[in-house]
């Protein structure tokens, strides 16, 4: 009478990490074919594809699918993907790392072949500074989108209002020396 209840515990717990396994192995296995879909993606063309990596809604094998097309200079759906991405799940790893890599895909179509040169689209830099700031809101430590932003920031610096500016630079240059005038530095 005394076995009965340990017997019944340890057989719902053996139940309860048989199903605890059984979860695993089956997480296991749509990873396993994700990463063989992302492969796959990685080394194919876009016509050979298969139909299960096209239409799959995992957020890994979809990344890896905007990749290869913005790789493939087909930007426009790149863009898409990544933009989807970025708001269906954008606390998640996968959408912070589809808005980093669309602002990368918008400051390098509006910087052109050398980030030196004139820019050859400020709306695409325009948009490309505010998702980076808008991954930054979400990961503020993410140091590569912090410089990227700066990088973009200097191509094409923001106007700030003037006239505060120069009232504060006024009032700083005011310099009071015993036995002289006050005079504006110049």
């Amino acid at each position: 009478m005394k076995r009965l209840p340990i017997h019944l515990m340890f057989g719902a717990a053996t139940l309860c990490c048989i199903g605890v396994a059984g979860y695993y192995a089956v997480r296991l296995q749509h990873v396993v074919q994700a990463n063989a879909e992302i492969a796959a993606i990685d080394t194919q063309k876009r016509e050979q594809w298969s139909p299960s990596a096209t239409n799959s809604n995992a957020p890994a094998v979809r990344l890896a699918q905007a990749v290869a097309l913005a790789r493939a200079g087909q930007h426009a759906e790149a863009g898409k993907l990544y933009y989807d991405l970025s708001r269906l799940a954008p606390s998640s790893e996968t959408g912070r790392l589809a808005l980093y890599d669309l602002a990368n895909m918008y400051l390098r179509e509006a910087a052109g072949d050398s980030a030196q040169g004139p820019v050859r689209s400020p709306p695409m830099l325009e948009t490309a500074k505010a998702r980076y700031r808008d991954l930054l809101r979400l990961e503020p430590g993410n140091w590569d989108a912090r410089y990227n932003l700066e990088r973009a920031l200097r191509l094409a610096p923001e106007a700030q209002d003037t006239a505060d500016d120069i009232n504060d630079v006024k009032e700083q240059h005011n310099i009071n020396v015993r036995g002289a005038a006050p005079e504006e530095l110049p």
